[in-house]
């Protein structure tokens, strides 16, 4: 079976999708060419079966030595280590990057925003995440959990839990993959345990953005009858998410976005992550640096 090996599991907004680019480039390296299946995660997803998994996302694998799954929510939801260790075993390689979780939850309620799934101030959707996520809504659950999914300690605790810390590289966004890049991603490819090829490493992907045409992002977003007969039209999911990922690609541009007070993000730090990110630095036996 032509199944993943490794994967990227998180955490959303840190950088995977710039580490998608650099990686895909490595010739023993496939990673389907739509990055992020949420098979593992989505339970609707998951209903579908190992064999459309494999079927849906690695048909063109061929002698490549890893093989990928890219998908960041993979370390936020409670019972994808399980399925995985189930599915897959217990010899598959996590890489795991962590950004500032402050930072992260601030890019996460942005994108949220930009796409019309929020309406509250940063400050009100952090104080009223808990009221407001429902499990029973997947995506909207994935959608507003801005602070959740920065809880990094008692994510990756689920996951050592049931696989061996020899089967993680931990990167930390900011020390290691935007000011030591080079070395990182040797260190990537030493833990894929494949040469380095001298692959372009000056990636950056999916920077914050904005629409273009409000009308086309609005149009994406409704159902209806034109829904079906695209559904009826093209019957592969696969190439339906890559054809709604390219419009939604071609109709965003870059943008600037404000960016919170220092003392803002020490007073979000403390509020909701720092006893989660002490736990962490016990953990990993490593300092963060992310409240200086």
């Amino acid at each position: 079976m032509s199944l993943p090996n490794f994967m990227c599991i998180g955490a959303a907004k840190s950088g995977t999708t710039s580490l998608y680019d650099i990686l895909r480039q490595h010739s023993a390296i496939f990673i389907p060419s739509f990055k992020e299946p949420h098979f593992f995660d989505i339970p609707f997803v998951y209903q579908n079966g190992l064999e459309w998994y494999e079927k849906t996302y690695f048909k063109s694998v061929r002698n490549e030595k890893c093989i990928g799954d890219f998908t960041p929510t993979y370390l936020f939801e409670e019972e994808t280590p399980q399925r995985i260790l189930n599915d897959l075993g217990s010899d598959v390689k996590f890489i795991i990057m962590l950004r500032n979780p402050v930072d992260r939850a601030y890019s996460h309620y942005l994108h949220s925003l930009r796409d019309q799934h929020e309406s509250l101030s940063f400050h009100e959707a952090l104080r009223t995440e808990s009221s407001r996520t429902n499990k029973q809504d997947y995506l909207s659950f994935l959608r507003l959990s801005y602070m959740g999914q920065g809880l990094y300690f008692e994510m990756l605790s689920r996951y050592y839990a049931l696989f061996s810390k020899e089967q993680f590289l931990i990167i930390n966004f900011e020390d290691e993959f935007i000011n030591n890049r080079d070395s990182t991603i040797k260190k990537i490819l030493d833990f894929l345990e494949v040469k380095d090829e001298g692959i372009m490493i000056d990636i950056k992907s999916n920077p914050a953005s904005k629409a273009r045409f409000q009308w086309l992002k609005n149009l994406m977003k409704k159902t209806g009858w034109w829904r079906v007969i695209i559904k009826n039209m093209i019957p592969s999911l696969k190439v339906r998410q890559i054809i709604k990922n390219r419009i939604q690609r071609a109709n965003i541009s870059t943008f600037t976005p404000s960016k919170l007070l220092e003392q803002e993000r020490n007073e979000i730090f403390n509020t909701y992550f720092k006893k989660d990110v002490g736990n962490l630095e016990l953990l990993l036996n490593k300092k963060m640096n992310w409240n200086k």
